[in-house]
């Protein structure tokens, strides 16, 4: 492959690069990498690649359960709305008591 020099088509990606730049704006090849094909791309987004070893049901298990509502605390919210109860009940019928 013959030396690229910009401006022109980047021979990997074919995207313009404008003169005196020192790597492709959209595949991140450069002079360091001799402008090949094979040079690592990072698009800054630390996606793992596709396929390599990703477990889609295991992903959905993780991020929204086996789809049974969790039911956290409801023993404390009925025991609040008992002891209110019975308070509200108690504030009403004590002036009777008197």
């Amino acid at each position: 492959m013959s030396r690229f020099k910009p401006p022109g088509q980047c021979p990997v990606c074919g995207e313009w690069i404008p003169r005196q730049a020192v790597a492709c704006d959209c595949c991140g090849a450069c002079e360091l990498s001799g402008w090949k094909a094979d040079a690592e791309t990072y698009d800054g987004l630390d996606l793992p690649d596709d396929g390599e070893g990703f477990d889609y049901d295991k992903f959905i298990a993780e991020e929204f359960g086996d789809g049974k509502p969790k039911r956290h605390g409801t023993n404390l919210w009925w025991w609040v709305a008992v002891i209110l109860v019975i308070a509200l009940a108690y504030g009403m019928l004590s002036p009777l008591w008197r």
